[in-house]
């Protein structure tokens, strides 16, 4: 008999301080049918868990039926990795190791030829990883489940994919597998928030095409709503449950339907709560279509900031990008964003293919207006192109001479806002100018979300430490990226030596 039927693990993702460890919802919801029939599930989350090496090992010597894997591409392979080797060390390895997430989901037979792999959920899980489960437990063959690749002697055997869920049909967050408090934090953007919890989704998917993402790959460019009354409950719920004042609802794309925004605001407003809220994205030109009234409702129910993809200050590369927008739509979203008190926070992207340093500047300077007409506008990272498999970018990418990783260890270190001076990730640049992308990375993040970062970290003592520390290096650096001057930063390269130390400790590239 099995006491512990199946152990989730989320690994750590290389920046994981403060409001930025949001509950591992990846695994949170494929565990919530096995939940809810009685399986027992440890849920074993690097972030949080400074044990987490122990706490394995102990759950190991329980007979487990598998031991799940969720993992972005970059850094989160390389402790999954390290996790999935002690996985190995125990019942002469006969402990099957499932992989999941977007990476696998994109190149599931690649993941498979790893010696850390035998099976892969490709897409969504939240059925699949449930039927995988009870047919190991139940010894039926693999080639009945849908929506999987596994090994079966030593030949990679690629499932019939599964169709996309009915959202309405998903289970509640299964809240009591994790530690919430642990990830109840002071708000990353919401500064009046003392206790913000990330609560998961009210829809999957989006529609659009942006060039670097990979939801067209694993959504099918589908969006899927929960209807209004389970978006409620599923807002409502927790804030009640954990005494929240302020939520982050992850919806890729909250506002597509705005009718049905609307109504979740006024049941909010409703419902009698008072909270703070935002969700993952808003696009600048949906924004731009509400009605007064309902950015009115919007402002209402509490919600506090809009997370708007700029992307670019160049029209060539948004169109490049296919993001459907221009930067005047974005110069619209933010003074109509002031006008109703809403605090907009925009989000960057350099690097690209073909890209210019003329055209990295007019981001910048897109940066410099979009604050010179909104003070209170906040900001993300200038994040550096990183192609990722499953991306409509991808193949451009291949074409403008990328050599992508051959081996899921190789994928390990692919981050988007490190020095690539091998030119590795965005070969279209000489060594200089990938080193002035690195510098505008770094800068920016130093600038703008350093301190949001440190505003969630909950040590008093330590969070006073580090503003201190960090207050005089953001103006600086932000002193810096206003004039451009990011050609020269040997400060950066020292930012980077104690950011490998401090986030990633024994971290070393696998290959």
């Amino acid at each position: 008999m099995n006491e512990i039927d199946v152990i989730l693990i989320y690994p750590k993702t290389g920046i994981d301080i403060g409001a930025t460890v949001s509950p591992p919802h990846s695994l949170l919801t494929i565990a919530a049918p096995l939940h809810k029939e009685g399986s027992k599930v440890k849920i074993i989350d690097q972030r949080t868990d400074a044990d987490w090496k122990a706490h394995l090992i102990d759950y190991l010597g329980k007979n487990p039926i598998c031991v799940g894997i969720s993992s972005m591409t970059g850094t989160q392979i390389y402790f999954g990795i390290e996790a999935a080797k002690i996985v190995r060390s125990f019942a002469n390895g006969k402990i099957p190791i499932v992989w999941g997430g977007p990476h696998p989901s994109t190149i599931p037979e690649q993941t498979l030829r790893s010696e850390y792999a035998d099976m892969v959920c490709i897409g969504e899980g939240d059925e699949t990883f449930k039927e995988l489960v009870d047919a190991l437990a139940e010894k039926r063959p693999l080639n009945e489940v849908k929506g999987i690749a596994f090994k079966d002697n030593g030949k990679i055997v690629i499932n019939p994919s599964r169709p996309l869920i009915d959202v309405e049909t998903l289970l509640p967050v299964p809240w009591e597998l994790i530690d919430v408090e642990k990830y109840i934090h002071k708000d990353f953007y919401i500064k009046s928030s003392t206790r913000s919890l990330d609560i998961g989704q009210t829809s999957r998917g989006c529609p659009f095409q942006c060039g670097f993402c990979s939801s067209a790959t694993i959504r099918q460019r589908k969006w899927r709503s929960m209807s209004v009354k389970k978006s409620l409950e599923n807002i409502i719920g927790p804030v009640k449950r954990f005494n929240l004042n302020a939520v982050w609802i992850r919806d890729d794309e909250f506002y597509i339907d705005r009718e049905r925004s609307h109504r979740i605001c006024e049941g909010i407003v409703n419902s009698g709560i008072k909270i703070k809220w935002y969700t993952s994205g808003t696009r600048v030109d949906t924004f731009n279509m509400f009605t007064n009234e309902q950015i009115e409702m919007l402002k209402k129910s509490g919600a506090d900031t809009l997370k708007f993809g700029a992307e670019s200050g160049s029209n060539r590369m948004l169109d490049l990008m296919k993001k459907g927008i221009h930067w005047e739509d974005t110069i619209k979203a933010n003074l109509r964003a002031k006008k109703h008190g809403i605090t907009p926070a925009f989000s960057f992207i350099i690097g690209f293919p073909t890209e210019t340093f003329d055209e990295i500047n007019q981001t910048i300077d897109l940066f410099i207006r979009l604050k010179k007409d909104n003070p209170k506008a906040q900001f993300e990272v200038f994040g550096s192109f990183t192609s990722l498999p499953g991306t409509p970018l991808y193949d451009l990418a291949i074409k403008m001479g990328l050599k992508p990783p051959q081996t899921l260890e190789g994928w390990s270190d692919w981050l988007c806002d490190e020095y690539d001076l091998e030119g590795i990730k965005i070969p279209w640049f000489s060594y200089a100018e990938r080193k002035k992308i690195g510098n505008l990375a770094y800068m920016s993040i130093l600038a703008n979300g350093s301190l949001n970062a440190i505003r969630g970290i909950k040590n008093n003592f330590i969070r006073f430490i580090l503003k201190s520390f960090f207050s005089p290096i953001s103006s600086f650096e932000r002193f810096k990226l206003k004039r451009k001057w990011y050609g020269f930063a040997p400060e950066l390269d020292l930012a980077r030596y104690l950011r490998k130390r401090f986030f990633y400790r024994n971290y070393k590239s696998l290959e």
